[in-house]
This record gives structure tokens, sequence and C-alpha cells, in this order.
């Protein structure tokens, strides 16, 4: 049997943990900054840069989407895959806080009530 360290949250521990974590990312950052003048990049590999966010970003989105291993659900009983499906409709018409906002309400509402729908229908099919 594994037994698992608790560490209990308070708001002093979150604080220092989230403070820990920007100082951490702003050292990445400006150490990447401060090492871009010293040495020439080809503009190919500029143009490489680019795509970067648009490739990494959608491989992170899709994991928390469809869940990984045992957990993957590719299909209509996945609350999180119809607010993906709504929001990717709601930002063909409209703008980023559209889109974040009809998100939202989407997946708390497929939350609360797909379960009790695809019971019902699983009740008037059988």
């Amino acid at each position: 049997m594994h037994t698992h360290a608790h560490i209990a949250l308070d708001n002093d521990y979150v604080l220092y943990l989230s403070l820990a974590m920007i100082a951490a990312t702003f050292i990445i950052r400006f150490a990447v900054i401060g090492m871009a003048g010293r040495f020439n990049m080809s503009e190919r590999f500029k143009k490489t840069l680019r795509f970067v966010p648009v490739t990494v970003l959608p491989a992170i989105i899709a994991v928390e989407i469809l869940g990984k291993g045992s957990n993957f659900a590719f299909n209509l009983e996945n609350p999180k895959l119809l607010a993906a499906i709504v929001c990717t409709i709601i930002s063909l018409r409209f703008g980023l806080i559209w889109v974040v906002i009809g998100g939202l309400i989407s997946l708390i509402l497929f939350q609360t009530y797909l379960d009790p729908m695809m019971h019902f229908f699983h009740h008037l099919m059988c």
C-alpha cells in the first residue's frame, strides 16, 4: 500500500509557491531574452520559432479535453469535448471574450446536465 504525503495548502504556502513560480518564470524568460542578442539566428530559425506556440498549445489543450491513457474520451459523452465544440463554433463568429464565456457556460451546463440527459436517452432507447 502506498502512502502519500499531504501538504496543507494554507494561504502562506500558496502565496510563497506562486511567488517562486513567478520568479522562476521571469528568470528563465529573462535569461533567454538576454542571450538572444549574443548569437545570430537565421531567418529560417526565426520563422520556425513562430510556430512553437501554435503547435504546443493545441497539444496541451487536447490532452486536457480528451484525457490520456484509460481516461481518454473522444465521444459525445465527454462534457469537455462538447464545450470545446461549442467554443469552436462561437469562435467562428465572435471574439475571444465570447468564446471564453460560452465555453465556461457550456462546460458547466454539460457537466451538470449531460449525465442525466444521457441516462434519459438510454432509457428511451431500451
